[in-house]
This record gives C-alpha cells, sequence and structure tokens, in this order.
C-alpha cells in the first residue's frame, strides 16, 4: 500500500511534474531507500490496483480499479512508476489538495463486476432488454422485436462477489457465504478453492526455477525466477517448502548396500534360487511345498528341480 499527498496546480503536466518533482522532505516522507520485494505485476491475470482518494480531512472521495495497463514498469518490472497527477485527472480533479492510497492486489476469488443471471442461476452473456414494468425496472433476454412476448425469460443482475458474514474481533479472520443463485462454475470453484493447500511450482524455463542451498548458509534457499513467474506471495510465509528425491547425508556414508532391502525369496522360482547360490535340497522350504511345485508348478524345470531336491533329502536321511 503505498499512501501519497500530492497538489494540483491547475493546468500541471507530465513534464513539469517529472521535471520539478518532489522536494527532499517529501521523498524523505514518501520513499523506502530499501528494496522490498513483491511478486506483484507478474500474475498478468489476477494483479490490479485500487486507487483510494480522500480530502485533506481524511473524508473518502472516490476510488478506482486499475488494471496493469494503468501502470508503467520499468527496469525490467522491478519499478512501477506512478504518475499521480494523470490519475486525478483521469477522474476529474484538476486542482487542489488531496490524499491518495495505493494498494496493490491480487484477486483470489469473485469479480469486481454485475453479471446478469437467469432463474436457473447461470450466467447469461447475450443481448438483453430492459423495460419498466409498474414503475419498476425488469431486464428479459432478448427476442428481436418480439417485446411482448409473454415467454421472454426474466434475468438478474448479480454481483460476481461472496456475501460477507462475520468478522472476527481482531479483523484478521471473515466468514464468507456463496449466493445461493449464482450457479457459475468458475464462481463456486474459485469459492472452494480458498481453502484448500496452496502449491507453487516454479516456472522451468530458459535455465529458470533452479534451485539449491546458498554456500554461505545452508539453512537458506535460492531460486533462479522467470520473469513471468508470481513468485512467492505473503500467504504462503508459515508454509512448507517440499523438495522431492532429497537425501541427508551424515559423515562417511556406508557404501556397501547392506542398507538395501532385496526382494523376498519367496517369490522367486527354484532356478532363480539356484543361480542366487541356494543349494540343491531347498532347505529353507518343506516338504510339503516341494512336494506342492513338483505335482503344479507348470514349469517342468521347476517341477524336476523339486523332485531332485526331493530325492536329495531322501538319500541324505537314508
Amino acid at each position: 500500500m503505498v499512501r501519497i499527498r500530492v497538489s494540483i496546480p491547475n493546468g500541471w503536466s507530465r513534464i513539469m511534474a517529472l521535471e520539478y518533482g518532489f522536494t527532499q522532505q517529501e521523498r524523505n516522507q514518501y520513499f523506502n531507500p530499501e528494496k522490498v520485494y513483491s511478486s506483484w505485476g507478474r500474475d498478468l491475470e489476477s494483479d490490479f490496483a485500487v486507487l483510494y482518494v480522500y480530502d485533506m480531512n481524511g473524508n473518502f472521495i472516490i476510488s478506482k480499479i486499475m488494471g496493469l495497463g494503468e501502470m508503467d514498469f520499468e527496469s525490467n518490472g522491478q519499478f512501477i512508476d506512478i504518475n499521480v497527477g494523470q490519475h486525478l485527472r483521469d477522474l476529474g480533479f484538476r486542482e487542489g489538495d488531496y490524499s491518495v492510497t495505493y494498494k496493490f492486489l491480487r484477486r483470489l476469488a469473485g469479480r469486481e463486476r454485475t453479471q446478469f443471471i437467469d432463474s436457473q442461476g447461470n450466467v447469461f452473456d447475450g443481448q438483453v432488454d430492459r423495460e419498466v414494468i409498474d414503475g419498476e425496472v425488469k431486464f428479459f433476454k432478448s427476442m428481436g422485436d418480439e417485446t411482448n412476448n409473454p415467454t421472454r425469460e426474466e434475468v438478474f443482475i448479480k454481483e460476481m462477489k461472496y456475501k460477507l458474514v462475520e468478522t472476527s474481533p481482531d479483523r484478521t479472520e471473515f466468514m464468507l457465504q456463496l449466493d445461493d443463485k449464482i450457479q457459475n462454475q468458475e464462481y463456486r470453484y474459485e469459492f472452494a478453492e480458498m481453502g484448500e493447500m496452496i502449491q507453487y511450482r516454479p516456472i522451468s524455463s530458459n535455465n529458470a526455477g533452479g534451485i539449491k542451498f546458498q554456500g554461505k548458509n545452508p539453512y537458506i534457499l535460492e531460486f533462479d525466477i522467470d520473469p513471468q513467474d508470481r513468485g512467492f506471495t505473503q500467504n504462503m510465509v508459515g508454509g512448507q517448502i517440499v523438495i522431492p528425491n532429497l537425501f541427508k547425508v551424515d559423515g562417511n556414508e556406508d557404501t556397501d548396500n547392506t542398507d538395501i532391502v532385496l526382494d523376498d525369496e519367496s517369490d522367486m522360482g527354484l532356478q532363480e534360487r539356484l543361480e542366487a547360490g541356494d543349494a540343491t535340497d531347498f532347505l529353507d522350504l518343506t516338504n510339503q511345498e516341494l512336494i506342492d511345485i513338483m505335482l503344479n508348478d507348470p514349469d517342468p524345470n521347476e517341477r524336476e528341480l523339486a523332485d531332485g531336491a526331493l530325492q536329495e533329502r531322501a538319500n541324505e536321511q537314508r
């Protein structure tokens, strides 16, 4: 959020504003010498700004929603050149003293617009006829010249927003509610998505998106960000960073493979056991297991090995 006090002498132009600029006192008050990272402006679809205009007593006058196209980005998007005077003139202010506040926001859900909704709650984007009936303004789906057709379907104006039901005393939490009369899929999906875990995956292109531990401090992660990547956001603070296939190494690791779990030998055939080093009598198998192999195994080689193991055990007993 940026808050600025500005005076607009009558007839000032953009060039004069740039030439004279702020006084040193105003610079000290309004400018932060430290660079503050923000991902605002990277999300081309959802980022926007809101300009609030107040008189010098703090009374609200007007506000305006501004898209990214109304902002001037410099140094590859690292700085925003805010032409406050032009923004005020666009709102009709020509002279006077005003206090303005800019809020840089990212839309999570809902839309700052009204929409026509039919009786089933579906969004209607077609042509609409306006008609005053018994002193009340009503809207209908257009049927061309058939303005008196009794089958015309009425549509209703709805804001694509959510109802604020309750706010916590400290104003850090709030409860929202869907408008049951709006059945739009995007409207409902975005509402449900707000309560889900936010997952951020960096854009991996042109050598960007790679992540590594900082050389000087092993507790700091660094990654190269793509210019179009929205990056981390404030609501991700306190979340988890998940790195797949990451292994911790403590000192000199043993490399004799003793920690590798081999496949269960019970799933191996007799020939595989023999090749793995088992004795020809397969002592870990019971006589009944060998008999089952000899009678039921479809592989004749397996049946022959089982028969040989039983004969070898019999000879050893004799």
